[in-house]
């Protein structure tokens, strides 16, 4: 295994902006760069940048030149006109499909273990680390690295965070979204399907969309992405609001495999702090966290 996927093809609607392509520290690299660099670090030799077309030429003039000479690039677009074969989308749709379609759209390119993070996320040297290890013991299984909760905030906002079930073997069970967190009155809380705030520890694991999978990911991914535009193709309001923004996710496939396959998903935990771009006031916190880690 040496391939890590980046999910780069987001719109940044809360950001107001291209956040994967915001550039931080005093070496004016975008995040995916610094998590490049750990992952370089570790192992890895080749990067796949899943990217909306029109982002193309900023990432291969400005991005890829800038990346260590041990890394060799590709890109591939995420589009509506991407999809499996015989699948539709409604020419009225102009929002991504989600991050499962997202990694869909590199089947063709990746043939043996890989990793994915988020654009816009990160991640920390010891994620990479801990993925190429596990890659090496146990190639068939599929992994997630796990940050605690309190390590994962925004201080302008709530936040919504994925919180993991994990069973005493150190395997994924699974995902709960959770939603609006943040600090009130020094008390940890969020919202669970659209209930009342919650209290919440601040060690709880959280998934950060960060993941080690096999090639047998994409036939999930496949069969979930049909299974969404079919229904669609069906409803009688195919131009609803709820159906141009409705996605498929990621988390969403790993836990079908988990419940249908019973495919082990082990769950890795980082004890250094995540951090990312939310808000735009995130980012001058993380130019200042940047700085410091990257001297």
């Amino acid at each position: 295994m040496s391939t890590l996927v980046i999910l780069a093809a987001g719109l940044g609607s809360r950001f107001g902006g291209n956040k994967q392509l915001a550039e931080f520290g005093e070496r004016k690299l975008t995040l995916m760069e610094y998590n490049i660099i750990h992952a370089a670090q570790a192992g890895f030799t080749d990067v796949v940048f899943i990217i909306r077309p029109e982002l193309e030429q900023t990432l291969t003039s400005q991005v890829i030149p800038r990346l260590p000479n041990t890394i060799k690039a590709h890109t591939v677009h995420q589009s509506l006109s991407t999809l499996p074969q015989g699948c539709q989308v409604n020419t009225e749709r102009t929002k991504p499909l989600g991050t499962a379609h997202a990694l869909w759209c590199c089947h063709k390119l990746i043939k043996t273990t890989f990793a994915v993070i988020n654009a816009d996320d990160y991640y920390g040297a010891q994620a990479f680390n801990l993925l190429f290890a596990q890659a090496k013991s146990q190639p068939n299984d599929h992994a997630m690295v796990a940050y605690q909760l309190k390590s994962t905030l925004s201080a302008f906002g709530g936040v919504n965070r994925g919180l993991c079930q994990v069973s005493p073997h150190s395997t994924l069970q699974g995902i709960e979204e959770c939603e609006d967190i943040q600090l009130i009155n020094n008390t940890l809380v969020g919202r669970i399907n659209n209930n009342e705030h919650t209290v919440l520890k601040d060690n709880s694991l959280i998934s950060m969309n960060c993941w080690l999978f096999n090639g047998d990911i994409f036939a999930l991914l496949e069969n979930e992405i049909r299974i969404m535009l079919s229904e669609h193709s069906q409803t009688k309001s195919a131009l609803s609001q709820k159906y141009l923004k409705q996605e498929c996710y990621l988390p969403t496939v790993v836990m079908k495999q988990i419940k249908q396959q019973q495919k082990n998903v082990h769950v890795l935990c980082s004890t250094e702090q995540w951090f990312g771009l939310t808000y735009p006031q995130d980012a001058a916190l993380v130019d200042k966290k940047v700085t410091a880690i990257f001297k």
